[in-house]
């Protein structure tokens, strides 16, 4: 059953921290980015044609219909033309950075089953699950939100008898019958669609990444928290479980350091596209767009702020986790401790106080701060735009 990855906790049957990412592999394996174990041959084809299509046909079609009917386009339609431009240029990058990255994606699962493991307790095991819960409930949400935005634009073109994207067709003359018509319309929408799949999957795994890295460190301080608390356990057992709670944190390390490369470029392409895309966005929204027109335009910036923001605050979070697990050691009952184990405890201590932290392109850091930054700049067109009377010229025009 297909939902049983959003079910309640079950003691007798909880998710693993692997399962984050369930979802996830569904879209892989649709969009070709995963080959099952039978059929290779006729899926290796199927995903060769579902991938010409959408990274090399579509930015060609795109220029090809820019360059022909350019007269022939309003300012909305010019604007809406141009931002899936920017953003079409800007997906093979993305999605070719996971898949030649994509042995870390399977190592980093290898990781967080050698974390989970350590989840000894019933109510461990139990938040691990709700957070699995979670994450594929995130990708859920942002595939409707980005499938929103398709068919909210196919729909309003529609309405208004035009394409909705103008992407050169080079079998289908649109104008040439009201059936041509809807063939190219449809054949638009199928496009886009497995087109904003691409762009969601090469979006959602950072968020999904950074989600489940949250739940180990806040299991991991939590665990900090109980050392030498229980009056059973010898010295030895003490030493014991400080020694696993500094195997735990290298584990969480690793896992972090296995992610960090191909989400630093992604973020980064992330961050130049969305000023772009957003002023051109916004500018269509604030001038142009009638009301249908508008409503697209609207799902499509909600979209642009789902690729960045939502993983910036989990980084900062993050930050925060790794705060709270320095005073979590600091303040940790070890003042009646032996000398062993408080050397143990302060190299613990060294290491924890380095926290994890992820750069865009290895440049600038990847916070909310960083985010509201690149998107004043899209603002800071608008702006331009408004003082030099631009949009009401192209009005004229």
């Amino acid at each position: 059953m297909i939902f049983k990855y959003l079910r309640e906790p079950d003691p007798s049957n909880l998710l693993t921290s692997p399962e984050a990412f369930r979802y996830f592999e569904y879209g892989m394996f649709f969009m070709g980015w995963w080959s099952p174990q039978k059929y290779k041959i006729l899926y290796y084809i199927a995903a060769a044609c579902i991938f010409s299509w959408c990274v090399i046909y579509l930015p060609i079609g795109i220029s090809i219909s820019f360059l022909k009917d350019l007269s022939n386009f309003s300012p909305s339609e010019l604007l809406t033309v141009l931002q899936l431009f920017f953003n079409s240029v800007g997906m093979p990058f993305k999605v070719l950075f996971f898949n030649l990255h994509i042995w870390r994606f399977y190592k980093a699962k290898e990781l967080l089953s050698k974390l989970d493991k350590r989840c000894s307790r019933l109510e461990e095991r139990m938040q691990v699950h709700r957070w699995v819960v979670h994450c594929n409930k995130a990708y859920l949400i942002y595939q409707v939100i980005y499938i929103s935005y398709t068919m909210s634009t196919f729909l309003s073109a529609g309405a208004a008898g035009q394409l909705p994207w103008r992407i050169y067709n080079p079998f289908v003359d649109w104008r040439q019958s009201r059936v041509s018509f809807w063939i190219a319309a449809f054949h638009e929408n199928m496009l886009m669609t497995f087109t904003v799949t691409q762009t969601l999957m090469s979006d959602i795994y950072p968020l999904l990444y950074g989600l489940i890295l949250r739940v180990h460190l806040k299991l991991l301080q939590q665990r900090v928290e109980r050392l030498c608390t229980e009056p059973g356990k010898s010295e030895e057992e003490n030493q014991e479980d400080l020694v696993n709670c500094i195997k735990d944190h290298k584990l969480i390390k690793e896992y972090a350091q296995m992610i960090r490369p191909v989400i630093a470029r992604t973020i980064f392409i992330q961050f130049l596209l969305i000023g772009i895309c957003l002023g051109l966005s916004i500018i269509n929204l604030l001038f142009f767009a009638d009301i249908w027109t508008g409503f697209a335009t609207a799902a499509y910036i909600n979209g642009l702020f789902m690729q960045t923001f939502p993983f910036c605050f989990v980084c900062d979070l993050i930050k925060a986790d790794c705060d709270h697990l320095d005073m979590a050691i600091f303040q940790s009952n070890w003042l009646s401790t032996s000398r062993r184990y408080k050397t143990s405890l302060l190299y613990f201590l060294q290491n924890a106080q380095k926290p994890i932290a992820f750069t865009a392109g290895y440049i600038f850091p990847i916070s909310t701060s960083t985010n509201i930054s690149v998107a004043k700049l899209a603002f800071s067109v608008v702006t331009f735009v408004n003082q030099l009377n631009i949009a009401d010229r192209l009005k004229n025009d």
